[in-house]
């Protein structure tokens, strides 16, 4: 196909046009913009060839600012300026001015998916040179003294242009030579040759870590730069020392960020060592480098801050700290807080061998050390009271709160606890907590009336009923749930929630506190017949809201446990579930690593059992969910992975055949990372940094969207990373921008010549 230029017309334009020998990214606008044209300007200008001889005739023809009447021809001046711009466009794609090829270059590149050429960089860096000129030689000499941004932009620029010079319209227009310009030098350091590590230090990168792999070469290069050995290698007979080590670092820093020569330090110490030991004597490491005063050895021992004796603390009492300290595995400084806060009561002449009083002890510390701040007393009295309570010295309601706050009680239920601790210590006698009978408890409801705190005092009750169970060395075993004055729940009814909450997974207490949140409800429930016939018949959710409508306060406190009730259940389980939370329940799993409840509310929606659960469908929902929601799924997750060890439970096949895990750690989920990769090749990418997960997941993702593997497939690693799947993904993917998806095929790139062994 020949093009002859200078005999071009709007007419031959169309022609092309809709030959689609001209690339048109919208032919249908153009060719509609011409036929206007023809109609605005007449048959005889639209195939007159001295319109669109060159740049000026053109601008001749179609001026900027229209005049009214050939404005008023194209329909008005927005218009008759969209067409013109249109035409100039295309005149300049099709190459009726071949002193601007860039145009034409650059559409082309973008149909291409290729890089665009910058204009302005060739001519600031080729003056005066036109593309079908250039030669290789002209690009070396260019590209030499070329830097950063620049040396790549005309790189890239240069690499475009070759891959379009086959095309058919580049040849035709003769834009470009015949030549090649090929791929320059990869230079070092501005204009230094590359050059690559010795045969001997080469075979030895892959026992390094990878990290220094990646980067050995690279520090060799400035190892040779900065005149420690040749390009061949050390010397016989060299060896590094602390001068060298330190002469490198410091050097390397004036050319790189102080961790990039770290790093560089790093890996040119393991490169050396790995491949010969006698190269980097034991005393040369990269810590001595950074940190040379670490090892310094002092002139003078250091004196001590203070020669004062303390006092010591009686033999029995120490003997005690020195068991406490040791089975709580206290730290060496807290355990000095102790012995301090402990002098200072002996001093003050408290007896440490009965039930102290924190409140009194921190008084008598207060009077000892008159100026003590109070952030440093809290501190002391924190300290004193796990002492005490290790060592059962609180008083008996102080002890109770302290393991009520052990097992998880907090917020209002604490409150209420401590309320009713406050109003039995006031009571006249004092009532202790193991005195607490339902005679007891009428003596307390009776003056909580009379004071109007009756409810807080019952809620404060129901708390200690729920506790008999778990603190039996501080409460009475008898459960009295004394607040109750009205019906008790049916028998027969404790009974089968009961045994509902034991085939869940509850623990002793949590079947307690479900039983008296049940007993709540049976209370304020206005028709006692709606709790009759079996635990599935009573319309729980509707008995809860009818309550909480009549007493919100009363059952704010069960309303969580009561609702959780009715979830439960209503909600029917399959065979499959019912069958491995019965397995786990016999294990004696306790509730909190259960993770039946939260994997089967989300298998369910799709009608999934255990076994039918696999990696990607755990990794995908993941994904869904809100950072707190993350660590919840992933913990159950993880739980759910930990049945694997129950003895039996893999030949019964209510497991899948691998496990979900591991979920990504929260709030380190990469952006590509919308599958798991395959397990054999997430193992070769262990301990990778983040980029090159990234990219890997990058690859991953682009081969699932393009088809070429599906769900649960382990591929080859040496398939997946193939230059030719490599080449595919730059082309095809359509996630990110085309410089973007290159620098993740280099990180895989440079990641395979890492791990030829692996791969």
């Amino acid at each position: 196909m020949t093009i002859t230029f200078p005999s071009m017309s709007l007419a031959d334009l169309r022609l092309q046009i809709e030959a689609g020998t001209v690339p048109s990214p919208g032919s249908a606008s153009i060719l509609a913009f011409l036929d206007l044209t023809r109609a605005a300007l007449g048959s005889q200008a639209f195939h007159d060839p001295g319109v669109l001889v060159s740049e000026q005739a053109f601008s001749a023809a179609f001026p900027v600012v229209p005049e009214e009447a050939l404005a008023t021809e194209f329909g008005d001046a927005a218009l008759y300026g969209r067409c013109r711009d249109s035409i100039r466009r295309h005149a300049r794609l099709a190459g009726a001015w071949p002193d601007d090829p860039y145009t034409l270059l650059n559409q082309l590149a973008r149909d291409n998916g290729l890089l665009s050429i910058n204009r302005k960089v060739l001519q600031e860096v080729l003056p005066g040179i036109r593309l079908r000129d250039l030669t290789r030689e002209m690009a070396l000499v260019a590209d030499r003294d070329l830097r950063g941004t620049k040396r790549n932009t005309f790189r890239t620029s240069l690499a475009t242009m070759d891959k379009l010079r086959d095309d058919p319209r580049i040849q035709a227009t003769e834009f470009l030579g015949r030549e090649n310009i090929g791929p320059l030098p990869i230079y070092r350091d501005g204009s230094k040759p590359r050059f690559e590590l010795p045969a001997t230090l080469a075979e030895v990168t892959g026992q390094i870590p990878v990290g220094h792999a990646l980067h050995a070469r690279r520090a060799y290069e400035l190892a040779v730069d900065f005149g420690l050995f040749g390009e061949d290698g050390p010397w016989p007979g060299w060896s590094i020392t602390i001068a060298d080590a330190t002469h490198y670092h410091l050097a390397a820093s004036k050319q790189v960020s102080a961790s990039t020569a770290d790093l560089y330090l790093r890996s040119l110490l393991s490169l050396l060592r790995n491949a010969n030991p006698a190269l980097v004597p034991k005393d040369v490491t990269a810590d001595r480098v950074r940190h040379p005063k670490r090892y310094e050895t002092p002139a003078t021992p250091k004196a001590r801050k203070s020669d004062k004796q303390l006092a010591s603390l009686p033999d029995q009492l120490e003997n005690e700290v020195f068991t406490y300290a040791t089975e709580r595995s206290q730290s060496r400084k807290k355990t000095q807080t102790l012995r301090r806060v402990l002098r200072h009561l002996t001093k003050g002449g408290i007896a440490l061998d009965d039930r102290i009083m924190l409140d009194d002890a921190m008084s008598i510390v207060r009077e000892q050390c008159p100026h003590i701040l109070d952030s440093t007393l809290r501190n002391y009295g924190s300290t004193l009271r796990c002492f005490l309570r290790h060592t059962e010295r609180l008083p008996p309601w102080d002890m109770l709160i302290s393991g009520a706050k052990d097992m998880g009680m907090n917020g209002e239920d604490l409150k209420a606890l401590s309320r009713l601790a406050r109003q039995a210590e006031r009571a006249d006698p004092a009532i202790q907590p193991e005195d607490i009978d339902i005679k007891a408890a009428r003596r307390l409801l009776l003056q909580a009336r009379q004071d109007g705190t009756a409810g807080k005092t019952r809620a404060g009750l129901r708390l200690l009923d729920g506790l008999r169970g778990s603190l039996p060395s501080l409460l009475p075993d008898a459960v009295t749930d004394s607040v109750t004055m009205e019906r008790e729940l049916p028998d027969r009814l404790v009974s089968d929630l009961s045994a509902h909450a034991t085939a869940t997974g509850y623990s002793a207490q949590g079947v307690r506190a479900r039983i008296v949140a049940a007993r709540a409800l049976y209370r304020l429930s206005p028709d006692k017949s709606l709790f009759a016939g079996t635990i599935e018949c009573i319309r729980w959710l509707e008995l809860i809201k009818s309550a909480l409508a009549i007493h919100p306060k009363e059952l704010a406190v069960y309303r969580a446990e009561l609702l959780r009730l009715a979830d439960q259940i209503g909600t029917p389980w399959p065979l499959g579930w019912k069958a491995l939370q019965s397995t786990i329940v016999q294990a004696g799993i306790p509730r909190a690593d259960n993770p039946i409840d939260v994997l089967m509310e989300v298998a369910m929606t799709n009608d999934l059992q255990p076994w039918q659960l696999d990696r990607e469908w755990a990794w995908v929902h993941e994904r869904s969910l809100r950072p707190d929601l993350r660590r919840k799924w992933t913990r159950a997750v993880a739980n759910f992975d930990a049945l694997r060890t129950l003895p039996g439970l893999d030949e019964c096949g209510l497991l899948p055949a691998l496990p979900l895990g591991p979920m990504p750690r929260v709030g380190a989920r990469l952006k590509n990372a919308h599958f798991p990769l395959p397990r054999s090749f997430e193992s070769a990418l262990e301990g990778e940094n983040k980029q090159v997960l990234e990219a890997a997941h990058f690859l991953w993702r682009c081969l699932r969207a393009f088809g070429d593997h599906s769900r649960g497939e382990d591929p080859l690693i040496a398939t997946l990373v193939a230059d030719e799947t490599l080449e595919r993904i730059i082309q095809k993917q359509t996630f990110m921008s085309a410089q973007s998806a290159q620098v993740h095929v280099a990180r895989i790139r440079d990641w395979r010549k890492s791990r030829p062994v692996v791969i």
